[in-house]
């Protein structure tokens, strides 16, 4: 029975190892994307943006935005349902995709009225 114990708590360390590791993003490069929000889910485990933007031939491309959770973005920033609405002009700075999608990790939000929140700035 304590064998099971361990290896189950075993599994779920290594779960959360790797799904916090961000290894999907390159974070030696740093991408900044303007376009209108289409959605803004602010659930758990992590929020999320997605903003249409106009590429150098006209055409809209789709890109996310990873946030973290919801506690932090709240209790930190304010942050909540309303804090993005379809229509709004947005900015996003942050860590793009390794394998070339059009998403990210976010860093630095830039709203329309040109506040910066930098999200990963939390005290703890």
């Amino acid at each position: 029975m304590r064998l099971g114990f361990w290896l189950a708590a075993m599994l779920a360390l290594t779960h959360a190892a790797a799904h916090h590791a961000n290894s999907a993003y390159d974070r030696n490069t740093t991408v900044q994307v303007s376009g209108t929000v289409t959605r803004w889910q602010f659930i758990n485990p992590h929020a999320g943006l997605w903003f249409d933007v106009r590429d150098d031939n006209g055409n809209i491309v789709e890109w996310s935005a990873e946030f973290q959770g919801t506690l932090d973005l709240y209790r930190h920033f304010r942050f909540n349902k309303d804090t993005f609405l379809a229509g709004d002009s947005v900015t996003i700075v942050g860590y793009p995709a390794r394998n070339g999608d059009p998403t990210m990790s976010t860093r630095i939000v830039i709203f329309a009225d040109g506040r910066e929140v930098d999200v990963r700035s939390a005290p703890d």
